[in-house]
């Protein structure tokens, strides 16, 4: 599609507030992508770009023409007003808003018989929550549920930190504990919670079948009324003094466990 160049040269420019407030989840069903890898892991998932910024400190003709194929809403741009309107120390002169996806149910489910879904339970970091994410597609799950109360999967802190993984991996935002027992229920999925108490190790649980996989946050853990419909509780085993791991750490431990029983 042609795209609607315009150039961008004073900082009070709507434009700037746009993408901030993009950046701050203040914009429905948009999402800010920032820098070059990741704008072009966007443009490789088929995200639909709603508006583009560029500056002269991007120096990869192939993604600006890329961009300017991909979108109406071109703007160019000096790297005073990208200092402005980005997230980021030091832009790379390169910023999009972007569709978030809006997958359907079953997309979480992926195309295996025995699908595995994380559900992250008050993880509140974005950081964390973005490497979680990362973890989860390394690992090869079907999908992720993030539970309301935690952080958003969209804003920026958490995209960066998925370094892409929540553009190609199917993602839910915001249910409450019983639309997830709810979730689980429908689609016949046995759900395993992550418990520094559970009665067995996570080495001895079996984790070939449909699987909701639920982890906390280190402080909040996981609900009550999730740990009390949980069809087995597992523990990961940690050499003392050590209590607990980072979520997306002992996500990873659980996940790739999963699939060394699977393969």
């Amino acid at each position: 599609m042609p795209a609607d160049r315009r150039e961008v040269t004073s900082s009070k420019n709507p434009v700037v507030q746009r993408f901030r407030a993009a950046a701050a989840g203040e914009l429905e069903g948009i999402m800010l992508a920032e820098g070059v890898r990741l704008v072009a892991e966007a443009l490789d998932a088929g995200l639909v770009v709603v508006e583009a910024a560029v500056s002269p400190r991007l120096q990869d003709g192939a993604l600006r023409t890329r961009l300017q194929k991909a979108t109406r809403s071109f703007l160019e741009c000096g790297d005073d007003v990208m200092e402005r309107l980005s997230a980021l120390d030091t832009p790379q002169g390169v910023a999009v808003l972007l569709e978030r996806p809006r997958p359907e149910e079953r997309a979480l489910l992926g195309k295996d018989l025995a699908p595995l879904v994380v559900a992250a339970a008050g993880v509140r970091d974005p950081g964390n929550l973005g490497s979680l994410l990362r973890t989860a597609e390394a690992a090869g799950a079907s999908g992720v549920v993030t539970m309301r109360g935690g952080a958003d999967p969209f804003r920026d802190k958490a995209v960066r930190g998925s370094m892409g993984s929540v553009f190609r991996l199917p993602v839910l935002h915001g249910l409450d504990a019983q639309a997830l027992l709810e979730f689980a229920r429908r689609n016949r999925l046995q759900i395993v919670v992550a418990d520094g108490g559970g009665d067995r190790v996570h080495t001895q649980a079996d984790l070939r079948k449909p699987i909701l996989l639920v982890v906390g946050a280190e402080a909040a853990g996981v609900p009550k009324e999730l740990l009390l419909a949980a069809d087995a509780r597992v523990r990961i085993p940690l050499q003392k003094p050590v209590e607990s791991l980072n979520v997306a750490v002992a996500a990873g431990v659980l996940l790739f466990e999963a699939r060394r029983q699977r393969t």
